[in-house]
């Protein structure tokens, strides 16, 4: 879910999960944190679109495939998540992203010439919308959205960590812009990504390697990506450095004590 919510804008928000993990290290890590795009580069990944023969959206990028229609049925994807899309016109989309029957993010693809301008309302478990927005940018096929795009970086909106320990071993990470949760404990082991109250096909296992923490993802038992995360010297920030196994490709978010 997250590299094709990534090209779709949703990953600002649902991406940086595994990273609250980091925790565990040594209590400073224990608090609230705050994505900085500015610091951040979540642009980069490169993504195709196409129609299948039975007529159907197929999306491909960094290991994450998906079909989807755009006749406003519903599509369970991979990752367990549902996506509606529908054709407003030739050059205008609108994807709606769903979890246990709640709306998690609406999007807008506007299709013009080499670019994709996708406009994201994420909606967090306040019930608040948070609109984030990237330029994507053609590699090569056309025309329409057809072919394969390079994502750009986001802007807009970001997100917030809030991290608890649970009995020194255990950790809570809670994302609420993304309708987010995972509990898990340091042992390795693979514990579901939760959103909107339900277990997503992810899951995150947790260990201890030095002076770093390692995060494993995997997308139904299969590893989608590693991340490594890294405290500063004095505390303040908490960077994160991801990358998707299929592919290589590497993305990084830096995260700023609140």
């Amino acid at each position: 879910m997250t590299r094709m919510m990534r090209a779709f804008g949703i990953v600002a928000v649902v991406a940086p999960l595994a990273a609250a993990t980091v925790v565990a290290q040594s209590p400073s890590f224990a608090g609230t944190w705050k994505l900085n795009l500015a610091k951040s580069h979540l642009g980069g990944m490169v993504y195709s679109i196409g129609k299948t023969p039975s007529g159907m959206m197929h999306y491909s990028g960094g290991g994450f495939e998906a079909d989807f229609d755009l006749t406003g049925k519903e599509q369970v994807m991979p990752s367990g998540v549902g996506i509606i899309g529908k054709e407003l016109s030739p050059t205008s989309w609108k994807l709606t992203f769903r979890m246990n029957g709640k709306t998690m993010q609406t999007t807008h693809l506007t299709v013009s010439g080499n670019s994709i301008n996708n406009v994201m309302d994420v909606i967090g478990a306040d019930g608040k919308i948070r609109q984030q927005k990237t330029t994507d940018t053609r590699v090569s096929g056309g025309p329409g959205f057809s072919g394969k795009w390079k994502a750009g970086e986001v802007a807009g909106a970001t997100s917030t960590l809030k991290i608890t320990l649970n009995r020194g071993n255990g950790i809570t990470i809670t994302i609420p812009e993304a309708q987010a949760t995972v509990k898990g404990s340091f042992d390795g082991k693979d514990y579901p990504v939760m959103q909107a109250g339900q277990a997503t096909k992810f899951t995150n296992a947790f260990a201890k390697v030095g002076n770093t923490l390692n995060v494993t993802q995997k997308l139904n038992g299969k590893v989608f990506t590693e991340d490594v995360y890294t405290l500063s010297a004095d505390g303040k920030t908490l960077t994160d450095e991801s990358t998707a196994i299929a592919t290589g490709e590497k993305t990084k978010a830096v995260f700023d004590r609140q």
